[in-house]
């Protein structure tokens, strides 16, 4: 049975997307003590991922509070167990957000139960229009396969060339306006996709959204 993948537009207003980028704006800490993009070898740019900005869940004019309370009426209660504002520099490959094997055993250990992954787009550059693609691993023949769009998902360097083999493309959700809702359950292979020409620079960013990922209660 595969695992769920929801996409909601406009989960919410334009009016709220600008109360949380205003707000976070606002507050007085750097991206820049955030890891940020970082080298990756297997990516034809050389560099992939983002800054991160903490929500600040300490204080109670957050905007980000009424945000989870939706979450948790439309979708059930839930443990955040990581989130941010992502700024993406550039796209990221296919990934599992799978920590590691210790990880897993930790929070299996807890009785935690695989929830959901929430994506709100918050802004994007003109003329880029992102979007996220998840995968099947290993690749379906009844399936696109991931080197069948090459215009569309992250390329990978020369060397790492042969590792797209092992995924083919499950579904493709374009994002089409900021406050859209791209929720799916844990352990997905999913990664970025865009289009149009966009030019990446590893010093600024081209699209942010919220990241918040959960557990199911015990």
């Amino acid at each position: 049975m595969q695992k769920k993948i929801i996409y909601k537009k406009k989960y919410i207003s334009l009016s709220v997307v600008n109360d949380i980028k205003s707000y976070y704006e606002k507050i007085n800490d750097s991206l820049l003590d955030s890891a940020g993009p970082y080298p990756n070898p297997k990516s034809k740019l050389g560099w992939a991922s983002c800054w991160d900005r903490q929500l600040h869940y300490e204080l109670p004019r957050s905007p980000i509070h009424k945000i989870v309370n939706q979450l948790k009426t439309d979708f059930g209660e839930f443990i955040i167990h990581d989130s941010s504002i992502r700024y993406l520099s550039a796209p990221i490959l296919p990934h599992s957000d799978i920590r590691g094997v210790d990880w897993l055993k930790e929070n299996k250990s807890k009785g935690f139960k695989e929830g959901l992954t929430f994506l709100i787009p918050l802004w994007w550059k003109d003329g880029h229009t992102p979007g996220t693609a998840f995968y099947s691993c290993p690749a379906n023949l009844n399936e696109p396969l991931y080197t069948d769009m090459p215009n569309i998902l992250p390329a990978y360097s020369d060397q790492y060339t042969e590792e797209a083999r092992n995924f083919s493309v499950r579904k493709i959700i374009k994002w089409e306006s900021p406050g859209d809702l791209i929720a799916f359950e844990s352990f997905q292979w999913h990664g970025s996709c865009q289009w149009g020409d966009v030019t990446y620079d590893r010093e600024t960013w081209s699209k942010e959204f919220l990241s918040i990922e959960t557990w199911r209660e015990p």
